[in-house]
């Protein structure tokens, strides 16, 4: 299971063995236990990632063998100020992708901007979207 902890600081991304009912079933003792409001909704994720992201193709190949409706990917047309090419300028768009997460969130209020987002998938899909997460380009 993936959890995307949202908070102040930014967001963090952590592989948890657990099930999502397990970690549900804690928050949700918890917060009776702690007399305080909890909200969970299906929800959903988007990881934008550049086109060329070597990675990218790992998870296609997995997400194409496996009978995943949790996740998909969808390619999206930007105005990004990082170009490529020798005729580029900083006006033309750029193609990343998209890949789309379905998952649950979990938070105190029905507004928070805090909380967790919980996602159960294959564990080969989980690796190459935390390959994703992590992925930094190398400067040229």
């Amino acid at each position: 299971m993936l959890k995307f902890n949202y908070a102040k600081q930014g967001t963090i991304l952590e592989s948890l063995a657990d099930s999502i009912e397990e970690v549900i079933n804690r928050r949700v003792l918890l917060a009776i236990r702690t007399a305080q409001p909890i909200h969970l909704e299906p929800s959903f994720v988007s990881l934008i990632v550049p086109a060329g992201t070597p990675e990218l193709r790992a998870l296609e190949t997995e997400l194409a063998q496996g009978d995943c409706t949790a996740v998909s990917v969808c390619t999206t047309i930007t105005n990004s100020p990082i170009v490529q090419g020798p005729a580029a300028t900083k006006d033309m768009p750029s193609r990343d992708i998209e890949v789309i997460m379905h998952g649950v969130w979990l938070t105190h209020h029905l507004d928070a901007e805090e909380g967790l987002f919980l996602t159960s998938l294959t564990s080969e899909i989980e690796e190459q979207i935390e390959e994703l997460w992590s992925y930094q380009p190398i400067s040229p």
